[in-house]
């Protein structure tokens, strides 16, 4: 019976010491297309682990986390409203933590250290010149709709004018990457920003989260953008079928992959579509827009990609197009990238795994060009001057070289926005937190008054 007891003791012993030596505020930091990220994980444990996560450069806001596992050396953590995770092995000395991060197609390596006073990074005061706070003069309504194809139940914010009447209507669908209803990023919110606008205008906005994400059911890493679309066409029509929504007039507003979206639905002549606003959505093959983004956000920060890299990089696009197993294409992708050093690494592998995810794969294959001269209804098509990742002229001429003349389409580019039709410096990725402004008020203006006219 003693040592029984001594052995009992004994594990609970080892449960602390291993509880001891993660609970704290740890801290790392990612460099995504030239900007530093700091994430901050603060953890603790009382017979069970609780714990919160920080983004300081983005919001002053603790994301409680979601679940933590702990034992031995090891340690994984996900915070599911954001689809993240993170898993590392701690240091012999338990001075640091070694692992790995994922969100959507990010999976990179990230290093955490113990927070101390010397070294805390420092929560930055974000100013925010368009925030929506209630109380609304309007109905704001949490709403759920089903997409009965996939088996995925989409939660979302309706908000309608108070008075009776039939208004136009548009869904709101956001680009890639995990994203909530209000398309968050860096203390923005710019799909509530957008319905606050136009809802005030007398249209009638759905806004949702991504599935898998927020209240929605589903697991958004497996997703398409196929899948997507089918999102959207489930959100389409719980929207038609809104007592107050004018059955004429029941559009799409997409930003980036939903303004591709909007397209290729536009494209298919899917019924009950009768207009789209597509803001920075692809009008290129995409494997060549990726080309060209590459270039665009090298030079954003002063680098310049090599020919040699531009073949390396469209031979890797052609391998992910291909119909080879997920096996044999990863280990093609890691054979064309032998000459670079390190690229041989278990970390860079990781990073590159991004290429062979069932979204990128479909994702390059696309070419909304034949989508796009097969479009009857009204498009407003918005491009930023400034924007890195959907570069305005070429996706601007294409549009205006394939779209059907139709007297009410509009493509219109605003020279000092970024992607996120922020105005802009430079429209480097790196400029995004420090802008204050949400949306261009010009671009909200134009995209209100363009609906009312149809």
């Amino acid at each position: 019976m003693k040592k029984y007891l001594l052995f009992l003791f004994t594990l609970f012993g080892c449960s602390v010491g291993f509880a001891q030596s993660f609970e704290g505020t740890w801290q790392g930091s990612l460099t995504i297309q030239g900007m530093e990220l700091p994430l901050v994980f603060n953890l603790k444990y009382d017979g069970g682990w609780t714990g919160n996560m920080q983004s300081p450069k983005q919001s002053n806001a603790k994301m409680p986390i979601s679940k933590i596992k702990a034992s031995a050396d090891s340690i994984y953590i996900t915070v599911d409203p954001i689809g993240l995770s993170y898993a590392g092995k701690l240091s012999a000395d338990k001075s640091f933590i070694d692992g790995q991060i994922k969100q959507g197609g990010l999976n990179a390596p990230m290093k955490m250290v113990r927070q101390t006073a010397s070294n805390a990074v420092k929560s930055i005061e974000l100013v925010r010149t368009q925030t929506v706070n209630a109380p609304y003069p309007y109905d704001a309504l949490n709403v759920n709709f089903e997409n009965t194809v996939d088996k995925v139940t989409l939660s979302g914010t309706l908000t309608s004018p108070k008075e009776k009447g039939r208004y136009p209507a548009v869904i709101l669908i956001s680009g890639s990457g995990p994203s909530d209803r209000n398309s968050s990023f860096y203390g923005h919110e710019p799909f509530k920003v957008l319905a606050d606008y136009l809802t005030r205008q007398g249209i009638v906005v759905l806004r949702y989260d991504d599935r898998g994400i927020g209240e929605s059911t589903g697991d958004y890493k497996l997703a398409t953008t196929g899948d997507l679309s089918k999102d959207a066409l489930a959100g389409l029509k719980y929207l038609r079928k809104q007592a107050n929504v004018d059955p004429k007039k029941v559009g799409i507003i997409g930003h980036s992959e939903g303004g591709l979206i909007s397209l290729l639905l536009a494209g298919q002549r899917v019924a009950g579509l009768d207009f789209i606003v597509s803001l920075a959505g692809p009008a290129l093959k995409i494997d060549s827009l990726m080309i060209l983004q590459n270039e665009a956000v090298a030079k954003s920060v002063n680098q310049k990609v090599s020919q040699q890299e531009i073949q390396r990089i469209k031979r890797n696009y052609k391998i992910a197009k291909s119909d080879m197993s997920t096996e044999k294409a990863f280990a093609e992708i890691m054979a064309n990238l032998k000459d670079i050093p390190g690229s041989q690494t278990p970390e860079f592998a990781d990073q590159i795994g991004v290429l062979i995810t069932p979204w990128y794969r479909y994702f390059l294959k696309i070419d909304p060009v034949p989508f796009i001269r097969k479009i009857k209804i009204p498009v407003y098509a918005a491009f930023g001057g400034k924007d890195i990742q959907v570069t305005a002229p070429e996706n601007a001429e294409s549009l205006t070289d394939n779209l059907p003349k139709n007297s009410k389409s509009v493509i219109k580019i605003y020279p000092e926005d970024n992607h996120l039709f922020q105005p802009a410096k430079t429209g480097a990725v790196a400029e995004y937190p420090e802008i204050p402004v949400t949306l261009d008020p010009t671009l909200l203006s134009d995209i209100s008054n363009w609906i009312k006219k149809l």
